[in-house]
């Protein structure tokens, strides 16, 4: 596999494995929530930025996997995935 293609592939990760542990966290903490009420209670309770801080720890899981593993330009993207939902999440705090 090409070098930008790993670092692609790491990207994707990372933003597919925030997005997907972050409703998983939603959703266990506050049970009973219809899908429509989601979007809405998501982000009018301001909840977007624990949520997906928790969820950014998945990242740092599977980027030390994946240095483990001699994966090191997955691990580049995944970083920049990270690095890039942080600095979202700073973004929202701020404002």
């Amino acid at each position: 596999m090409s070098s930008k293609k790993a670092i692609l592939l790491g990207f994707i990760l990372g933003i597919v494995t925030s997005f997907i542990l972050s409703i998983i966290i939603f959703y266990s903490s506050n049970p009973g929530v219809e899908n429509g009420e989601f979007l809405s209670i998501y982000v009018k309770s301001k909840l977007i930025v624990p949520v997906v801080s928790i969820s950014l720890l998945a990242n740092m899981a599977l980027f030390f996997i994946f240095i483990r593993l001699n994966k090191d330009n997955i691990s580049k993207g995944l970083l920049i995935a990270t690095m890039l939902i942080g600095l979202g999440v700073l973004i929202i705090r701020l404002v």
